[in-house]
């Protein structure tokens, strides 16, 4: 039994390879042209994620009540400062004695 399972999983991951590189050689079959095109549309559509994700981000911030977003910033600031302590920096550009 587990030699089957082992020649089953070997059998996939020479395929799942196989067809890895099939897909990297299409790519590369295609025109100048329109591997320009397809790069404009990738480029066109990262833009637009990152301009919802910014979007999202900032409403996201907001509906996070003021009490809660001090306490966060609280936190954020302490474990800074016993990041910098344990790494031996002290506070912002301090002298450790």
């Amino acid at each position: 039994m587990k030699r089957l399972l082992l020649l089953s999983m070997l059998l996939l991951s020479l395929l799942g390879s196989t067809g890895a590189g099939w897909a990297q050689g299409t790519w590369r079959d295609l025109p100048p042209e329109e591997r320009r095109q397809m790069r404009q549309q990738m480029r066109e559509q990262w833009h637009q994620d990152r301009d919802v994700r910014r979007e999202d981000h900032g409403r996201r911030w907001q509906e996070v009540p003021p009490d809660e977003r001090r306490r966060m910033r609280e936190e954020m600031r302490e474990q800074r400062g016993w990041q910098e302590y344990r790494d031996g920096r002290s506070g912002r550009g301090g002298r450790r004695d």
